[in-house]
Formats: structure tokens, sequence, C-alpha cells
């Protein structure tokens, strides 16, 4: 599965929150996986659902979806992203960040 748009224009960047958690978390990241998560994070402002959809949301206005970032370039870990996409609020909260190998 590719995390690239289809050449299609982009549409307006949508408004990203995160809550205290995970700004604590990014806090704790070496600078390569910071960025790679930065760059994950952009792309989600524009194109909320090339996640991959988590199943069992009971909000029918809500999608959940999981993304990773590209390994980092310092210690090559990937990053995880599990994410809410408010289509109605035009905005995307990032409910955790999941560092690991």
């Amino acid at each position: 599965m590719t995390d690239q748009p289809d050449q299609q224009p982009a549409p307006a960047p949508l408004h990203v929150f995160l809550p205290a958690a995970a700004e604590h978390a990014l806090a704790a990241l070496q600078p390569g996986e910071l960025d790679a998560v930065e760059k994950l994070i952009e792309r989600r402002a524009v194109h909320p659902r090339l996640g991959i959809p988590v199943p069992g949301g009971t909000d029918p206005e809500v999608d959940d979806y999981t993304a990773r970032t590209d390994p980092a370039a310092d210690t090559g870990d990937r990053i995880s992203l599990v994410y809410r996409f408010h289509s109605s609020m035009s905005a995307v909260f990032i409910t955790w960040v999941i560092a690991g190998p």
C-alpha cells in the first residue's frame, strides 16, 4: 500500500491536534524520528484518509486510522500514529504516538 495520493489537486489543509500525552511522546523522540513524524503529520493535514482504516468506530462522523512513518534516518525506527479524522470539523486528532522498531 502506498502513502502517495492520486494526482488530484490537494484539498485545503486540515487542523491537526495533539493531546498532551502525544506531545510528551514527541519530546522523547530522536531528531530523525521527530522529523519523520512531522512529515507524516503534514501529509495527514492534507490527505487524512491515506492511513490504514481502523474498524469498529462508534461515531459515524469520525473515521479512525493508523499511519506509520518511514524509517527514521538516525535510528531506523518507525513511528505509528493512531488518529481520528472528523470530516465535519475539518480536523485530525492524533490519539497515540507509538515508537518502536
